[in-house]
């Protein structure tokens, strides 16, 4: 299998833009899982080196295309984390671009099952903390980003990618 190497560049450079100062909670991403999720994506009909520059220009609707791709994952493998940690730099990368309410718009504007899928993949980080921290961390999010985070959000509802 072939893969054009600025898509795997793309999805790279997305993966480690923030990431390293953050930490990856997904676990590290190599260029492979990216070539490898690339392809999966591309199976679901999403080129993720296309729709990640749109997003990362500011298309609300090209981000929204890769968040529908979040319900094509059955288990927590590989390619699911290595989206997960896509989407968890997206957050920090566009949260200062275009703004953590504007990004957490798209995501409330999607289906159920997707508006699930991606804040599930964005609270992930949180269930590797402490209990305390957790909490701490989990009462400041609603507060601060309660778009994001609404009060009704449950980490894992109905949702077997994250069972708990």
């Amino acid at each position: 299998m072939k893969y054009h190497l600025p898509c795997i560049i793309a999805i790279v450079s997305m993966v480690t833009s923030s990431a390293a100062d953050e930490g990856m909670p997904f676990g590290e991403i190599t260029e492979n899982d990216a070539a490898r999720l690339t392809q999966f994506a591309k199976d679901h009909g999403v080129d993720l080196g296309v729709e990640g520059k749109k997003a990362y220009a500011k298309d609300k609707k090209a981000l929204a295309r890769i968040f529908k791709l979040s319900v094509a994952f059955k288990t927590l493998d590989q390619n699911a984390r290595t989206y997960g940690q896509i989407i968890y730099s997206s957050l920090l990368n566009l949260g200062e671009t275009m703004g953590v309410e504007e990004y957490s718009k798209v995501i409330a504007a999607q289906d159920p099952e997707v508006r699930q899928r991606v804040r599930d993949f964005l609270y992930y980080p949180m269930t590797r903390l402490s209990q305390k921290a957790r909490t701490e961390n989990d009462k400041q999010a609603r507060e601060d980003y309660p778009t994001l985070f609404p009060k009704d959000y449950q980490f894992g509802q109905n949702d077997p990618l994250f069972k708990k």
